[in-house]
């Protein structure tokens, strides 16, 4: 079966035919001109190379994302089209699980965890993980567009670990260490990591990908393949007014650091000796915007119950609805009955707050706070 694998995905413009595992032969292009000048000459010439036509061609490849906006239209336009044209199946392929191929296809089929990496600027980047094992290339976390100190915690290095982009070793290799000195912390044993250069053209590595995705059925037509865009055009965040978007993750250990440095910056009723102690009992989540980390929340799970700890927004941050989307994801996201909360009986901004997303009052603590202000007791019930 021979594949035309197409990518313009990346600055590099690539082709390819693969037949039954092997590059027949690549073309690439780094030129300045824009992949819609370039793709379809090459192509031409990839073809009659061969000596052979798009009739010769039984299946389809093509890179859908993440990546440049504008050259992924343009490869999944050709595609379509030639998919339309002749009647040719098409499989689209994530320019991540490509990059896994890639690392494979240097390193061998050996047991391992395939991080892919690219980067989405403002400190953010498109990332996922994937698993070989028993020669079988599977996902193990879903692509996504985060910051790029959140990225190693989704990986732990108890095996060996293969890293593939274009995010530089400098950014990643202190994070990486740190998670490691936490593992070893609690007696675990870790691997090395192994970095992986990104020289494996893609579009092999997306022909491949996709013979294996045909071969599970995993296929369409014209018109069938859709960008996968994991955030929205630079051009259409700016438009709408997006730039500033709140994110909202799972604390890691470097927020726990950043925060604790910048304690003075989020002032609450906790001190930081309290914090430190709860942070490693509570599940806490992080508000960032702009990459920088502007408000958490720490709560615990008891029986069918949350509780909520602490509810803290920076305080040059606050007014702009950051306690809102912290509270708003903790209820969305909350699979038990019912949430429960304290408040001082003075912090009516809060109050009103809590009260806005359903949050009843069930009581009070007589001199909470400083053995002096009582806390309003609240509850949200959810089952």
């Amino acid at each position: 079966m021979k594949v035309l694998a197409i990518d313009t995905s990346q600055k590099v413009c690539s082709v390819a035919v693969v037949e039954d595992g092997k590059t027949l032969k690549e073309m690439h292009t780094c030129s300045e001109k824009e992949h819609s000048q370039t793709l379809m000459p090459m192509i031409k010439d990839l073809l009659e190379s061969l000596k052979i036509t798009l009739d010769d061609i039984n299946l389809l490849a093509c890179s859908k994302g993440p990546g440049s906006f504008t050259g992924i239209r343009v490869g999944l336009a050709t595609a379509n089209a030639f998919s339309d044209a002749k009647n040719i199946p098409i499989v689209g392929v994530n320019s991540l699980e490509a990059m896994a191929y890639s690392a494979i296809m240097q390193k061998g089929n050996k047991n391992s965890k395939i991080m892919s990496i690219l980067d989405a600027r403002n400190d953010n980047v498109y990332y996922a993980v994937y698993k070989m094992h028993n020669g079988s290339i599977s996902k193990f976390k879903n692509s996504e567009v985060m910051n790029v100190s959140n990225t190693i915690e989704y990986v732990n290095f108890r095996e060996p670990v293969y890293i593939i982009g274009d995010v530089s070793r400098e950014r990643i290799d202190p994070l990486i260490e740190a998670k490691k000195d936490k593992e070893r912390a609690q007696g675990k044993d870790v691997c090395l990591h192994e970095y992986v250069e990104n020289n494996v053209i893609l579009a092999e590595a997306i022909g491949l990908a996709a013979l294996e995705k045909y071969k599970m059925g995993r296929f369409g037509f014209s018109e069938s393949i859709r960008p996968l865009y994991l955030r929205k055009p630079q051009a259409q965040r700016q438009k709408e007014g997006e730039d500033g978007t709140i994110y909202i993750w799972e604390m890691t250990s470097v927020d726990i650091e950043n925060i604790k440095n910048n304690y003075e910056s989020f002032p609450n009723s906790w001190n930081l000796e309290t914090f430190s102690e709860d942070v490693k009992d509570s599940k806490y989540l992080v508000a960032k915007q702009n990459s920088q980390i502007v408000g958490f929340v720490g709560m615990r799970t008891i029986f069918d119950d949350v509780d909520i700890m602490n509810i803290v927004v920076r305080e040059d941050k606050r007014g702009i609805g950051i306690a809102s989307n912290l509270l708003s994801y903790i209820i969305r996201k909350n699979e038990n009955k019912k949430i429960n909360l304290e408040v001082n009986e003075h912090n009516i901004s809060a109050i009103k707050l809590y009260q806005k997303f359903g949050f009843k009052v069930e009581g009070m603590r007589k001199k909470y706070y400083n053995k002096t202000e009582d806390a309003v007791l609240m509850s949200l019930n959810l089952g």
